[in-house]
């Protein structure tokens, strides 16, 4: 059987790295970890203008009144947060040359400082391997 390191996609995304993290992770014993999103969306009172009035809607689009929006999550927090063996951790993908932005760097020197584990990756086996290693 291949270890995990030959299934490597080099390009892969990290949205796919994400997805294949979870999988992995949440297998493990002793372990519970969930996607934690982070973001703003918009809400609002839907308004239905026919196609062709006054402002041309395609298909898919929505059109909000009183428009507001709303943030959700901590600025950068992990893309996963759990628990594994009593220590709280995050762990934030990338992509093979993506880099941590400086809020995600802010935040996880405050979630060291409180004695969570905080761990960078760029593959799934790296995670699995970090939180072993931590844990």
């Amino acid at each position: 059987m291949p270890d995990f390191d030959e299934l490597l996609i080099p390009d892969a995304s990290e949205h796919a790295i994400l997805n294949d993290t979870l999988i992995d992770v949440s297998a493990m014993s002793d372990t519970f970890v969930y996607r934690q999103n982070t973001g703003t969306a918009w809400q609002g009172e839907p308004v239905k203008v026919p196609p062709g009035e006054y402002i041309r809607v395609l298909p898919g689009m929505k059109i909000l009144a009183n428009a507001r929006p709303i943030d959700f999550g901590l600025p950068g927090g992990g893309d996963a947060v759990g628990v594994r063996k009593g220590r709280a951790f995050q762990i934030e993908t990338k992509t093979l040359i993506g880099r941590q932005r400086k809020q995600q760097g802010l935040f996880q020197q405050a979630w060291e400082r409180a004695g969570g584990l905080y761990i960078l990756v760029r593959d799934r086996a790296e995670a699995v391997r970090k939180l072993n290693d931590s844990t």
